[in-house]
């Protein structure tokens, strides 16, 4: 091996060591701010790791290193013959879950409650944004046969999919407030506007030409106050129940991330927190509910995930699930050889590649 190549695949593998400790970051990170910082250095070391790869490819004059991995490799190989959308990225198991948003959201609507409030806690490895994100693209394909353009939610850049933004948040409970005005009148364009905020809810929210309305909230954990979250969700949840009844269905979500939540009984902080979050969803049965059951994700039913888009080779399909925990960290793999359990970050890492190779030359 020349010099050359043997500097280019020392820098490589020191790029993808330093991707893979911020993919581990990220997913234990809370602040939504913190998330996007990471999201951004990662897909900036994608960057440089394909660039990498085409140097070595080009020192070694070898066409195999034309593939990412030896996972996209296998994914290449793959049958799929489903449409691949973005709710492919969010979708893998989870049906607990659903099933509780589905009951809770099916009592709901029978009541014609126009406002419903999901509280969904979990572990940031299991990702309860994407969780949000998921139940908003299957309220769209099952309640609105799939017409996105009668849903409104804040979408990513550059994206169609579903953006978490962090609640508005001030230093006290009428500052808190503003800032919730302020964001609902920037979001549906009344910011400069004479209507009194409470008047626009009377008279601008039937006007909105949508059938449902999505938000999905970070609650930030870490910044927890639980005097003021307790007043401050009751007056967001209390501001909209004088609305007329010929408003867009409007489902919010509240995302809070704790850590490992599913693995050991809560302690300290995050014990407070869960606690609160419970009071509070259990003072409003009518119009909200606690989903907290998001845990790691058995690998069989990855599997049948995989075998749902298309691909009946069960032996292609346990090559992939192996190619997914070689590219793990080595705490993760022995764990994984004990329980075969993976967390629904490292899942989505998959999915995403699943969605990049069949949207691969496809416009938009």
């Amino acid at each position: 091996m020349s010099s050359i190549a043997e500097g280019i695949k020392n820098q490589l593998e020191l790029t993808i060591r330093r991707q893979n400790e911020l993919r581990e970051a990220y997913a234990i990170a809370f602040d939504a701010n913190q998330r996007f910082a990471y999201e951004t250095q990662i897909g900036q070391l994608d960057k440089e790791i394909a660039g990498l790869r085409l140097q070595l490819k080009d020192a070694y004059g070898l066409e195999m290193l034309e593939e990412s991995s030896i996972l996209e490799g296998l994914v290449r190989q793959l049958t799929i013959d489903q449409d691949v959308g973005e709710i492919h990225l969010v979708n893998c198991d989870r049906e607990p879950p659903a099933r509780a948003f589905w009951k809770a959201f099916d009592e709901f609507t029978g009541r014609n409650n126009r406002f419903q409030f999901y509280f969904i806690v979990a572990c940031p490895s299991q990702q309860p944004d994407s969780f949000a994100e998921r139940m908003v693209y299957e309220l769209i394909i099952e309640e609105l046969e799939e017409q996105v353009g009668a849903m409104h939610y804040v979408r990513r850049p550059d994206s169609r999919r579903m953006k978490i933004e962090d609640l508005p948040l001030g230093r006290n409970l009428a500052n808190s407030q503003r800032e919730f005005k302020k964001y609902f009148s920037r979001r549906f364009g009344f910011g400069d506007s004479e209507t009194p905020f409470e008047e626009y809810l009377q008279t601008g929210l039937p006007k909105l030409q949508y059938e449902y309305v999505a938000t999905a909230l970070d609650l930030n954990a870490g910044r927890w106050d639980a005097a003021l979250m307790k007043e401050y969700l009751a007056w967001i949840m209390d501001m909209f129940s004088g609305t007329p009844a010929n408003v867009p269905h409007f489902v919010f979500f509240f995302v809070i991330f704790l850590r490992n939540v599913h693995v050991q009984p809560l302690q300290g902080a995050e014990k407070a927190v869960f606690e609160d979050i419970g009071g509070i969803v259990g003072e409003n049965l009518h119009r909200a509910t606690l989903i907290s059951e998001l845990v790691p994700v058995p690998s069989a039913l990855l599997e049948d995930w995989i075998r749902d888009l298309g691909e009946q080779n069960q032996s292609r399909i346990e090559d992939v699930v192996k190619a997914i925990v070689a590219e793990l960290s080595p705490e993760k793999q022995a764990k994984f050889q004990q329980d075969k359990l993976l967390d629904m970050t490292d899942i989505q890492r998959f999915q995403a590649l699943i969605y990049k190779i069949a949207h691969a030359g496809k416009g938009g």
